[in-house]
């Protein structure tokens, strides 16, 4: 059968491979595992036959994120958040504007960060052999092995007689032809350098502070001897309240690999089984940036009402063109600082140090706390604890710094920015203690 042509979607400065199976009806996208290669994955027939039948329902994306395969590369890994840019630019490319998603292995962290952060985008969520903390967030691994492991990945990646940690999830070393294909596909799909990094990012990933906040009709489908264990899947299956766990025979993680018909059949069963419910418009995860002057009192009095006054009217034409800037929602001044909402946590973050940065321009001084977290939005207003919790963060934080929650920082993981721990911190009105980092202002 003729196979579908690949196009590009554009993703922040980054151009995403990406194509489109099947015609029109259910829209379906895949997020790959940890790398792909789009048109030398359909050398394998049984990746094809796994396309094929997904595309029987409807249009299907396929994709290889950024840094992989046919993509544009990148320096080191991405963070949690790049990824579902990535997804949402192949979406608005293909024109849908939702879709239920399928994860694979490490793609399956992305999905679920995809249908927590962009609720409106998803109307239901497959995990396939996925997982939501790696190997180092979930305590598998320490640092010296972690060490060892990616050695050993950079070292043997792409070679026909290597061994290394992906290599019992491909064909069997006995079947010389298959797994030579399959380590052609691991070069044609990512340096040494780049799995390397990107190993590293999987280890790290820890998406379960998201999980509750996941309110589609969820598939978490693992067989039951596959290298990742079916224990991973448990903060899945626990903490998502629609969730249904499907334990399939055999020992193949992929997919597509061993009985690829079987993983079909309850994959079609449940899209083709009820309608999706969607999650409500009014409430959301977002990432939260609560900006304060510091010592505005003392810099009016000193100045006056009118010279203030005109200050503020620079401060608040320059924070606008900031908060759009990074594609955030200016929800409102507040006096002597301002709250707005974004989309990815990167881009909240880059708003502060942007602001921090312009503010000093100006002669002011600022605090800046972000938190990820579930809002309620009220009319133009938003409040609810993710609110909160951002007000509470700035509240720790003195002149020139930029407070950020142990969330904020998770999602953000690869993004090269340094955090520097705080410390815990009780925050006022709020439960427990919280760890808070700091980022540089610029």
């Amino acid at each position: 059968m003729a196979h579908p042509e690949t196009q590009y979607a554009q993703s922040d400065d980054l151009s995403i491979a990406f194509q489109v199976w099947g015609r029109e009806g259910r829209n379906l996208v895949l997020v790959p595992g940890i790398v792909s290669h789009l048109e030398y994955g359909l050398e394998n027939p049984k990746y094809v036959h796994w396309l094929s039948s997904l595309s029987e329902l409807g249009r299907l994306v396929v994709f290889d994120k950024r840094g992989n395969g046919m993509s544009d590369r990148i320096q080191g890994a991405p963070t949690i958040d790049e990824p579902i840019r990535d997804i949402e630019a192949v979406m608005d490319a293909a024109q849908m504007e939702s879709a239920t998603l399928i994860g694979m292995s490490e793609g399956g962290a992305m999905a679920v960060a995809c249908a927590s952060l962009r609720p409106h985008r998803v109307e239901r969520l497959i995990i396939c052999g996925g997982y939501a903390a790696g190997r180092r967030a979930r305590g598998d691994i320490d640092d010296d092995t972690l060490n060892r492991v990616v050695k050993e990945l950079k070292d043997h990646w792409g070679k026909p007689d290597g061994i290394h940690v992906y290599s019992s999830y491909g064909p069997k070393h006995s079947d010389k032809a298959a797994y030579a294909q399959y380590v052609k596909e691991q070069r044609m799909s990512a340096t040494p350098n780049t799995i390397a990094a990107l190993f590293r990012m999987a280890a790290d990933i820890d998406v379960r502070p998201l999980l509750s906040s996941v309110t589609v009709p969820t598939l978490i489908i693992h067989r039951r001897d596959e290298t990742s264990n079916l224990r991973v899947a448990q903060p899945l299956v626990h903490a998502i309240a629609n969730a249904e766990h499907r334990i399939l025979d055999g020992n193949h993680h992929v997919p597509y690999e061993g009985d690829v018909d079987a993983y079909l059949s309850a994959v079609i069963e449940f899209i083709t089984g009820s309608e999706p419910s969607r999650v409500s418009a009014h409430r959301s995860l977002a990432s939260v940036l609560f900006v304060d002057l510091v010592e505005s009192t003392r810099q009016q009095a000193q100045m006056g009402d009118q010279v203030w006054s005109r200050l503020m009217n620079q401060h608040d034409k320059m924070a606008e063109r900031q908060v759009d800037r990074f594609r955030g929602k200016l929800v409102k001044f507040t006096g002597d600082g301002l709250l707005a909402t974004f989309d990815a946590p990167s881009n909240a973050v880059s708003c502060a140090q942007a602001l921090a940065g312009a503010l000093s321009g100006l002669g002011l001084s600022c605090r800046c706390g972000i938190h990820t977290g579930e809002i309620e939005y009220r009319g133009d207003d938003v409040s609810g604890l993710g609110v909160v919790l951002a007000a509470r963060i700035m509240d720790c934080a003195d002149a020139g710094q930029i407070y950020v929650s142990e969330l904020t920082r998770q999602l953000m993981l690869g993004s090269g920015l340094e955090f520097t721990s705080r410390g815990n911190f009780r925050l006022k009105g709020v439960p427990e203690e919280w760890a808070l980092y700091a980022v540089p202002t610029a």
